[in-house]
Formats: C-alpha cells, structure tokens, sequence
C-alpha cells in the first residue's frame, strides 16, 4: 500500500538517475562552468560522467555474462545519479553563498542516494546491484575531487538556475535512454565468443 502511494515519487526519483537527464544536465552544467571560467572543474565534471557511463556499461556486460545472480546489473541510474548529484553537492560547497551551497549540497548528495533506494524499492533492481552502481558512481566523484580546484567563481544562484531547467526540460521532453537490451546482446556475445 505505501509503495502505490509514494510511486510517482520513485519515478521521479528514478528520473534523475537516467542517461536521459544526467547527460543533457551534464552538458549543461558544464558549459556553464566553462563560461563562468571554472574550466577545470568543467573538464572534471565531463570527465567524473563519463568515465562512469563508460564503467557502468562496462561492468553490466561483464556481470551479465559472468557475475553471480544476485548482482547480474549494476545500476546505471544509480552510478549516474552519484557521479552527478555528488559532484554537484562538492560544487555548491565551493561556491561564495555558503548557506545555500550547503543546503544545495545536502540535498544533491541525498539524491543520489535516493535513485539507488527507489531502484530497489522499484524492483528494477537487487541491493547489490544498486550499491554496486552506486559505488561506480561514487569512485567517479572521487575522481572529480581530485581534478577539480578547491575554489569556484561560479554562484549558487546560477547553478540552482541551470538544474531547475534542467529538471523542466526533462520533465517536458520526458527524454529517457535505455541501454540495457543491447548490453545484454554484447553480453551473451561476449559469453558465445569466449565459449569457442
């Protein structure tokens, strides 16, 4: 009964963590990390998503095609949504406006959690996987960490600006990318090679 009554949360939830609206809002954020001079956190943001696109497809294939049953695939929404809520959480801890960076960075790394939870909540997924996601997720937003200067000239209100718009567009466009039917192919592929 909860979980019917809370489901159109999930989905939103869920939303943030799909290709559909992490890549577009990447761009986005990016280019206006770029514009606002903060090139290097721009190229750390870019590089943090997708390094992680590229290892979560990765280590679907290969838990398809050899990993235990419980983990048969990671959570791309979950290892999306950490790579990019997390950094934005460091991003609006190094902005001017420290109360609502703080308060913006509290609620983006709460996201990213959140999109792992309602993957499970959703059945779309095992604990495993969705942890395993979001540790891909996680180990990317170490990596931005340690690209990304300490300091940004960049301000809350703008990066507020550019994920509410982000967030509209997406909910207009309803965008949604959807990989795993080919990842299977490559994975059975993959096992039929390595079986000859």
């Amino acid at each position: 009964m909860l979980l019917t009554t809370i489901q159109p949360i999930l989905e939103l939830v869920v939303a943030l963590g799909d290709a559909g609206f992490v890549l577009p809002a990447s761009g986005g954020l990016s280019v206006a990390l770029w514009v606002a001079g903060d090139r290097r956190a721009a190229v750390a943001f870019v590089a943090a998503v997708a390094i992680c696109g590229a290892l979560a497809a990765l280590a679907k294939i290969v838990s398809m095609a050899f990993g235990p049953p419980p983990l048969h695939s990671p959570s791309g929404h979950a290892a999306l949504a950490a790579a990019f809520f997390l950094p934005l959480s460091a991003i609006f801890m190094r902005v001017r406006e420290r109360r609502v960076g703080f308060v913006a960075a509290a609620l983006c790394a709460a996201v990213a959690l959140l999109v792992a939870v309602a993957r499970v909540a959703a059945a779309a997924h095992t604990a495993p996987e969705a942890f395993a996601g979001f540790f891909i997720g996680f180990a990317c937003f170490g990596l931005f960490l340690g690209l990304a200067p300490s300091r940004l000239g960049i301000g809350a209100p703008a990066l507020v600006v550019i994920l509410a718009a982000a967030v509209a567009l997406h909910a207009h466009l309803g965008l949604s990318i959807e990989v795993e039917g080919r990842l299977e192919r490559i994975a059975t592929r993959l096992v039929r090679l390595l079986s000859l």
